[in-house]
């Protein structure tokens, strides 16, 4: 059958992977009055403590300006100390001081934001903040709700220095982190976020209501009513509710579209869309997509970004198991990035790394013949949280490159076309630095400082011998890859009729901790006798476990 030119990256993917196993081939901030820290991000990213518990600091070198789409200026929010004697058997201690970094502080519902303790600092000798210090984060927004994985609490996170939150109701939040050393002692820090109502930000004709049949019952007041889903150039800066119980063709938000939501209205069952697509593979200027949610939709094939974007949220969406059609996933966040760069007339410096995108509970089922990955991509500050997803005809979930990841409360299952596949699969690009210009790190950069939390990985259906991994992608010449500062803790691991090991963890500074196997057994989580032949020996170990 003829395939729509919009699915030639994904054939373009796909190829690659039959080859070599799916080798990879900031802007301003708007609507944010809160103070914070800018950083204009050249030669570095990693997140400095402040001074003073609010700064401004320009880091320099890329001339971006602070207005206008496109610029690779990153806002990053300090959160102000809040050091206290709670009472009880722990006490404010001066070993350890904790930081909470926040990518946004403001911004309408439902509002995805992810907070930041790894710049919390530790003068207890041996011990490693990031591995050793255990974080207590609570959201300020207790409605009483659980995840459906885990069943654990959705207000709090507990275990490694990264966590997130998705804020449905308009409201002002603050969020706490507790910093707890080895000696006993705290330290807490709080950051406040003002979630705006939808309904004011998006008032009038800013809000759009598609219906094919021109049901608007429950419509918004004053919002515009019609029948065909709008271009992609009206989408930007609009929010567009599609039907409930009616089916729609593509979504397009296209290159340069900011503060775009696509949702539901109505009764009944999601909206069907056949896929939904951002951004463009042949970027015409440096105007990359930012704040884009697409939420509450049935999407019959994929859902595609292209190259880069800032600040994206899919939320509570169902995906078909796809046919007929020839996908590299279901869902791809810049999987051909690098592809992108190299073939268009972008300089590198004017591109960015993805950077703040959410996966937040949705589901997945596939195919072991289509599509060959449930969710592929790469990127920073980069949040896949609460989503159920299985059957793929290679990797149930497969990151090139992540930093500052969290992944939690997730059922990852991995059934595969060959039984030689992984529910997760996390490796990067190399050895090099990350920088959030991708004219610096380029694709070459190590996967750094990433928690994988509270997740079921694994089922009695799978038929993979390794249930996951966050390591260097194979044995061979592509295993120059470096990982470094990942925490692998209380997940849950089920075992298919072929499984010998749940998990692969090969870096430098790895931990591995309260992890359980649901049969009651010992999970085998394991370095593979360190046989990466070519990743360099300060890049193995140390491997804390507990």
């Amino acid at each position: 059958m003829p395939i729509p030119a919009s699915s030639c990256l994904s054939m373009l993917l796909a190829a690659l992977a039959s080859v070599s196993m799916f080798a990879a081939c900031g802007p301003a901030q708007p609507g944010v009055s809160s103070p914070g820290l800018v950083e204009t991000l050249a030669s570095k990213s990693d997140l400095v403590a402040s001074p003073e518990p609010w700064d401004r600091k320009s880091l320099g070198g890329l001339g971006a300006s602070s207005t206008g789409a496109g610029t690779l200026t990153q806002v990053v929010y300090r959160a102000t100390d809040q050091r206290s004697e709670t009472p009880g058997s722990a006490q404010s201690s001066r070993t350890v001081a904790a930081s909470l970094d926040a990518t946004r502080l403001s911004g309408p519902a439902p509002l995805a934001v992810q907070f930041d303790a790894t710049g919390t600092t530790s003068s207890l000798a041996g011990q490693h903040p990031f591995h050793q210090v255990r974080y207590s984060f609570n959201f300020g927004d207790e409605r009483g709700q659980t995840w459906a994985i885990s069943g654990l609490p959705k207000n709090v996170q507990s275990g490694g220095p990264l966590a997130a939150h998705v804020f449905d109701h308009p409201g002002t939040y603050q969020v706490r982190v507790r910093a707890a050393d080895l000696a006993g002692g705290y330290s807490e820090r709080s950051v406040s976020v003002e979630v705006l109502d939808p309904n004011v930000v998006y008032a009038g004709t800013k809000t759009i209501c598609v219906s094919t049949v021109g049901n608007f019952s429950d419509c918004p007041d004053g919002a515009s009513r019609v029948v065909m889903v709008p271009n992609s150039a009206a989408l930007n800066g609009r929010r567009v509710l599609l039907r409930r119980g009616e089916t729609f063709g593509s979504i397009e938000i296209g290159h340069g579209s900011q503060n775009v939501q696509v949702g539901a209205f109505g009764t009944g069952a999601k909206p069907r869309v056949s896929r939904v697509l951002v951004g463009s593979i042949r970027p015409s200027s440096a105007a990359f997509p930012q704040d884009i949610s697409v939420m509450d939709l049935h999407i019959l094939l994929n859902f595609e970004q292209f190259g880069t974007m800032s600040r994206l949220l899919l939320y509570r969406n169902t995906f078909d198991v796809p046919t007929g059609d020839f996908l590299a996933a279901q869902i791809s966040l810049a999987s051909a990035l690098a592809y992108i760069v190299q073939h268009h007339k972008l300089a590198p410096d004017q591109y960015f790394q993805p950077r703040e995108l959410f996966v937040v509970e949705n589901q997945l089922r596939g195919s072991t013949t289509l599509p060959h990955i449930n969710m592929a991509g790469e990127g920073s500050r980069f949040v896949i949280m609460g989503n159920d997803m299985s059957t793929a005809q290679q990797h149930t979930v497969r990151l090139w490159r992540m930093n500052k990841g969290f992944i939690a409360h997730n059922a990852l299952r991995g059934r595969s076309s060959d039984g030689t596949r992984h529910a997760l699969k996390i490796h990067s690009g190399g050895l090099g630095a990350y920088d959030d210009n991708y004219g610096i790190s380029g694709s070459t950069w190590a996967s750094r400082q990433i928690v994988i939390a509270n997740n079921r990985l694994g089922d009695a259906t799978d038929n993979n011998s390794f249930t996951g991994g966050a390591a260097p992608e194979n044995n061979g010449p592509d295993s120059r890859q470096g990982l470094e500062d990942v925490v692998l803790e209380n997940n849950v691991f089920h075992r298919g009729p072929n499984t010998n090991t749940e998990f692969i963890l090969m870096g430098r500074r790895m931990s591995s901790r309260g992890n359980t196997r649901a049969d009651g057994g010992v999970p085998n989580i394991n370095q593979l006798g360190n046989s990466y032949k070519l990743l360099p020996p300060d890049w193995v170990g140390p491997f804390f476990t507990k």
